[in-house]
């Protein structure tokens, strides 16, 4: 095979592959929403070589991102090893404008090895640091990389040879706040069949078959000695790795930023430990008495753990807890978000205060940094004389998804996107024309994104209501209302008429 190859015939593993393709994504959405906590609001970014370990990652993230998962944005590093590395960059970043993810990439001298560095390190080192440079200009929650069960199992038996103690076992962490490794408990056999059955275009690297790096001989010679010796020894090993990693203690993220149902005594419990900051907030609650039992903390652990996408707990006192994204919210009663079916026209640029939060409109210049970020939704600039406004859910409504083209009911997508039935129907959704065209911060119709080569857009963003603090003296304080109002920008600085929207 020539260096460098498509290889779209990867060999297909013994399972089936509609097993695989399953199996790999739902280890990628478990470790990707569940286990790391990102969600719609989140950028993730995606280190891309053009293996089959990264391409399957990357297409099982963007199958995750539509259940709710993270924005994606892909990072590829040319190591300049090859005549052809040139051209697999070229291919990674067609594969990725086609599938509507911005990349960046860079292209490095051929890395010149610190001293006592082999030449395999020092390309680790320079990768890792494009990775750092541009996850933090872009600002992203997490860098996930392709790592998968089999390299992990190498990771664990090289560091026993060098004489590691137990953390040794551990081998590589699947999240440590910066790396993510969605991969880590799928095999390359099912990696192997995910690429066969998805027809997906990968490159295979010649280095991985030398015997140049200590690496690929542990790989290729010492892991199938182990298993002719004692069948069975890469899942005991990744097994042993997995019970040598510590439990984590179950931790409330903040509020600030997520989306909860709208209710006057409503107070954000702070972040922190669980047991601590929840104790803590309903001290500072004068009608609730009782100390929660362990069924109640056993429900908000596994909420949590699970980082359900919205999730109620009865508490002692008459006292409700939700749960979403891993923050919890205090609540007298159970609620469900207000319904506005009538619309509110928009202006641009203009902000609307509604009830849940303040949704704003402006005309932006399209870049490959800003085609794809979580911070707000890109929209092709409307035709002269459309009307914009802003409503929420109609029985009826649908929209393209720009996965599949096809037209979807809007209140089950919402659902598929991790919306809860507590906020769906109160959802804002902005419409041209009385269609409904974007849901902020989870769709864009497909029919009204913006072509990859125009240079103004129209950005469509959100700020959820900000919840008052459940620790503050005296418990819980009700929220001044918010009426839905019309705020254009030019109406506050106190011009003269507003201009039509187009």
């Amino acid at each position: 095979m020539p260096r460098h190859a498509v290889d779209s015939e990867a060999p297909a593993s013994r399972q089936l592959p509609r097993q695989a393709v399953r199996l790999v994504r739902d280890a990628v959405f478990r470790a990707t929403v569940r286990t790391a906590g990102l969600t719609a609001r989140d950028l993730l970014a995606v280190a891309v070589s053009g293996g089959p370990d990264s391409i399957v990652l990357l297409d099982a993230l963007l199958a995750a991102r539509e259940r709710g998962g993270p924005a994606l944005h892909v990072l590829h590093f040319d190591h300049a090893w090859h005549d052809s590395s040139a051209a697999v960059a070229s291919d990674v970043q067609t594969a990725c404008r086609a599938r509507g993810v911005a990349v960046t990439s860079e292209r490095a001298a051929r890395p010149t090895p610190h001293r006592g560095e082999s030449r395999e390190m020092a390309a680790r080192r320079l990768r890792h640091d494009f990775l750092r440079r541009a996850g933090a200009q872009l600002g992203v929650a997490r860098v996930a990389m392709g790592h998968q069960a089999d390299d992990q199992v190498e990771t664990i038996l090289m560091n026993l040879a060098r004489g590691g103690g137990p953390s040794a076992l551990q081998g590589m962490r699947l999240d440590d706040g910066w790396i993510l490794r969605p991969l880590l408990t799928v095999w390359r056999s099912q990696i192997e069949a995910y690429a066969c059955h998805r027809h997906l275009p990968v490159h295979r690297d010649p280095a991985n078959d030398l015997s140049d790096f200590r690496r690929n001989r542990v790989r290729h010679e010492l892991i199938p000695l182990l298993d002719n010796i004692y069948p069975g020894t890469r899942k005991a090993l990744l097994r042993a790795g997995a019970l040598a990693t510590p439990a984590a203690e179950p931790m409330v993220s903040s509020a600030q930023g997520v989306r909860m149902p709208l209710a006057p005594d409503r107070r954000a419990v702070p972040a922190g430990t669980l047991r601590q900051v929840m104790n803590a907030a309903l001290r500072a609650d004068g009608r609730s008495t009782r100390q929660l039992g362990e069924s109640h903390w056993r429900a908000l652990e596994r909420a949590l753990a699970d980082n359900t996408a919205g999730r109620w707990i009865q508490l002692p006192g008459g006292r409700w807890a939700y749960v979403r994204d891993r923050a919890i919210a205090l609540y007298g009663d159970r609620v469900a978000d207000p319904q506005w079916p009538a619309p509110v026209e928009l202006l641009v640029p203009a902000d609307v205060d509604f009830a849940v939060g303040r949704l704003k409109l402006g005309y932006s210049t399209l870049t490959s940094e800003a085609c794809d970020s979580a911070a707000f939704e890109s929209l092709a600039v409307p035709p002269s004389g459309a009307r914009l406004a802003v409503r929420t859910p109609r029985p009826g409504d649908r929209i393209r998804s720009p996965v599949d083209g096809r037209r979807h009911n809007l209140l089950r997508l919402l659902r598929r996107r991790r919306v809860p039935a507590a906020l769906r129907g109160g959802t804002p959704v902005v419409t041209l024309n009385d269609q409904p065209v974007c849901v902020p911060g989870v769709v864009v119709d497909a029919d009204h994104r913006p072509p990859p080569d125009v240079g103004t857009i129209l950005a469509v963003s959100v700020a959820w209501a900000p919840l008052p603090r459940a620790n503050s003296p005296g418990g819980f304080v009700t929220e001044s209302p918010v009426c839905v109002r019309t705020l254009d920008s030019q109406e506050r600085r106190g011009s003269g008429a507003r201009e039509p929207l187009i």
